[in-house]
């Protein structure tokens, strides 16, 4: 698979936009834990953006940009996993980076190959919504020609 292609390819057609505060304080267990997101607040964004509960992501696809991605897809090493609607954590492992995966599932969403599903898609907000994303609970519907 042509990994470094398809990074460029999103990093092309796609803006990664952060939700909250660029950094934000928590503790988990015990542990307190210091999250700093270098992306741009979704305010800044122009356009239509793609939830993908963690971030949001913009999409500016010119004409060439489908063909492109799925010659790229064709290449995905297990293209059964894409028909079945992996979550980024899985599509993450193969790109070696979860932010291409949230990246990848937007751009596909831009263009109508699938949709990104997540815990507020199903009208799961909060704490219990926070906790399915971080175990995996935001995925692609599916590719088709996977």
């Amino acid at each position: 698979m042509q990994t470094k292609e398809l990074a460029e390819l999103l990093a092309e057609t796609t803006t990664v936009y952060r939700k909250g505060a660029a950094v934000r304080e928590e503790e988990h267990f015990g542990v307190r834990s210091v999250t700093v997101d270098g992306f741009p607040h979704r305010d800044e964004a122009e356009g239509e953006l793609i939830d993908c509960h963690f971030v949001e992501v913009g999409v500016d696809a010119p004409d060439g940009t489908q063909e492109r991605l799925e010659a790229l897809l064709a290449e995905w090493p297990d293209p059964d996993r894409l028909k079945g609607g992996p979550s980024y954590i899985e599509v993450g492992g193969v790109l070696g980076d979860q932010t291409l995966a949230f990246q990848l599932f937007a751009l596909g969403a831009g263009l109508g190959l699938w949709d990104v599903i997540t815990p507020g898609r199903l009208g799961i907000h909060g704490k219990q919504a926070d906790e399915m994303a971080g175990t995996g609970f935001v995925m692609m519907s599916g590719y088709p020609r996977g």
